[in-house]
């Protein structure tokens, strides 16, 4: 078993009773059977197992979800990512390291949306594409943050047809309004 994801595992068990921001390195290579030094050798601190955690469980699966028509296959991805890691993501919202959250999910939303928008419009210049894609990045951010703290009361199924009715045709609006 590679030393990064061990560590990873470990991380993602010990969140599941304890809030990120009391995990000191000590805790996690007791938690880990591994040394300091071994840690530090793959990570600088906590974040960055975070960053590694949430890069390898998710964001590389979602660069085949940047077009058109499979956007929102990408997004059912991601739902059901943080469904079922709920705890772990709840965890990491609710601590210091809620940005890190916040900037994963605008990130993978940023990147799927200008996917689509390059994909819908090819010739659109990169201003405008980044422009639509911060905008729509930021809401379906801060919608999946917003089900992730509401208990999931919206079930994935419509809190996914939402974003579709949201998001299908305003693209192209919005590129067709600004040519």
């Amino acid at each position: 078993m590679d030393t990064k994801q061990h560590l990873a595992r470990t991380l993602k068990r010990v969140m599941q009773t304890v809030p990120v921001d009391k995990i000191t390195i000590n805790l996690l290579t007791s938690e880990a059977n591994v040394a300091r030094n071994t840690f530090y050798y793959h990570f600088d601190d906590i974040n960055g197992l975070l960053e590694y955690i949430y890069a390898e469980e998710i964001v590389y699966q979602l660069d085949a979800y940047k077009k058109q028509q499979n956007w929102t296959d990408g997004l059912k991805v991601l739902v059901d990512y943080i469904d079922e890691n709920r705890k772990f993501c709840l965890n990491t919202f609710k601590s210091v390291n809620r940005s890190l959250l916040e900037h994963f999910l605008y990130s993978v939303a940023f990147d799927m949306v200008t996917g689509v928008v390059h994909d819908l419009h090819p010739n659109a210049s990169f201003k405008l594409r980044d422009e639509i894609g911060n905008f729509y990045g930021l809401a379906l951010s801060s919608q999946l943050i917003q089900w992730l703290t509401s208990n999931m009361d919206e079930s994935k199924e419509e809190f996914c047809q939402r974003m579709n009715r949201m998001l299908c045709g305003s693209i192209d609006n919005v590129v067709a309004h600004n040519k």
